[in-house]
């Protein structure tokens, strides 16, 4: 994926997207309080600075917020930011594409194969909000996308303890900046383990697994030891009894 550009992103909303009971779709109806975004290259290093963008709403918005997003965001400070803020979502969604542009990243194009894929994790909640809410971006990205949570159902599936590592730093502060770090470390070990870049590292990842699988035996000779005692045990107090 030569010249492959990565768009990770984050968004915090007032709530969750899918139909609510006033008829009106989450992605159209909650507010977006903040964006955020890092971008990088095909080996997930990054290129230029992160951006971050807290959007002007008004306390008319704020409140369409559901109460968790209200009392998450307002712990986290997030509100007062939005409050301060004098961003609106417009003006923040032509910064975005100006970042893009600063950065060499043009708009997609299929013949040209040109357009970041968007990346996070389960980044169609954030898509949805950028097609309803932002549709210029949403047409300037590539209309693919990298979800990290596939992969981490996966790796739940077929290898748990992998899962365990790639998730072991994540805090779910759902702060938009640490939250995209974050999981910008959590494929950097999916990627290091799927397609390790030198021999070394595959050997590294071979010795683990082997050391793992060896984990896993002495555990499982040890509980059927810690059954034999018992079982020894309670026959030499059976015997003894019978004396």
């Amino acid at each position: 994926m030569s010249g492959q550009y990565f768009l990770f992103g984050d968004i915090e909303t007032g709530g969750l997207n899918g139909r609510l009971d006033n008829g009106r779709l989450g992605m159209e109806y909650y507010p977006i309080f903040e964006l955020a975004f890092i971008v990088t290259d095909e080996h997930l290093n990054q290129i230029g600075l992160p951006l971050v963008i807290p959007i002007q709403q008004t306390n008319n918005q704020i409140n369409k917020s559901d109460q968790w997003a209200i009392t998450t965001h307002t712990q986290s400070g997030l509100l007062d930011k939005v409050r301060n803020s004098t961003t609106t979502l417009h003006s923040a969604e032509k910064e975005v594409i100006e970042y893009l542009k600063s950065l060499g990243i043009k708009p997609y194009d299929r013949k040209t194969r040109t357009g970041a894929v968007f990346a996070g994790n389960s980044i169609m909640f954030d898509r949805s909000f950028i097609m309803c809410q932002m549709p210029e971006l949403h047409n300037y990205l590539h209309y693919r996308q990298l979800d990290i949570s596939a992969l981490a159902v996966a790796a739940r599936a077929f290898n748990p303890e992998l899962e365990k590592r790639a998730i072991a730093h994540k805090t779910y502060s759902h702060e938009a900046l640490p939250d995209i770090q974050e999981s910008i470390d959590e494929l950097r070990l999916y990627k290091r383990y799927l397609a390790p870049e030198t021999h070394f590292e595959k050997m590294f990842w071979d010795q683990r697994d082997t050391a793992n699988e060896l984990k896993r035996k002495v555990m499982m000779l040890e509980e059927e030891n810690l059954i034999l005692r018992k079982q020894l045990k309670q026959s030499t107090e059976n015997l003894r009894g019978s004396e």
